[in-house]
């Protein structure tokens, strides 16, 4: 594969990349070609020690997603980063889908105990506010008033300690893949240096 060739495929696989990124990434590649036939290297010895171009690409767009930089949505750009960071590794394939899924998933589960830990409290306080205009409909169980607001308030704030609890862990969890998706983009290029 010739210069030419080279630019055109890192060109294409930097889509997604902001504009200006991607002008500095093919000047500086242009720059390495320059400085490399200056000092005697052939167009294809140089293009075989820098790497697959496409490969190159998106490991470029996974690390312009997960730029702490960026403006945007984080775990947008870490879910699309992940998704992106698939394409390179038929191990990613395997091994990352199955569990990035299940630790989706239970993510989620647990921000729907939390929210509905919230709601039921807020539920009960309502109840009895409105058990007096519906009482056909609404029974108290013989319980005291009281007792109910208390522990509809109670119920809340564990619910509210809950959700803001989620809240940490649900950016701990997005900074932990966004860290697992760059270490993994540096042992494929790594990978693609040696071969």
């Amino acid at each position: 594969m010739n210069k030419e060739q080279f630019l055109i495929q890192l060109k294409h696989s930097l889509s997604g990349v902001p504009e200006e990124e991607k002008k500095e990434i093919l000047y500086d590649y242009e720059e390495h070609f320059r400085s490399a036939i200056e000092e005697g290297q052939e167009e294809e010895q140089i293009t075989r020690s820098l790497g697959n171009p496409r490969v190159l690409g998106k490991s470029y767009r996974i690390e312009s997603l997960l730029d702490k930089d960026r403006g945007g949505n984080r775990a947008a750009n870490v879910l699309r980063a992940v998704f992106a960071s698939l394409s390179l590794g038929f191990l990613n394939v395997i091994v990352t889908i199955p569990l990035f899924a299940g630790l989706l998933g239970g993510l989620a589960s647990l921000w729907s105990g939390a929210v509905s830990l919230a709601l039921s409290g807020v539920a009960v306080i309502l109840a009895v506010i409105v058990q007096p205009l519906l009482p056909a409909f609404i029974t108290l169980g013989g319980l005291s008033i009281l007792f109910l607001v208390f522990a509809g308030i109670g119920i809340s704030a564990l619910g509210l300690l809950s959700v803001i609890g989620m809240w940490k862990l649900s950016q701990l969890f997005f900074r932990m893949t966004a860290k697992y998706v760059q270490f993994n983009v540096r042992i494929i290029k790594k990978q693609e240096v040696r071969t």
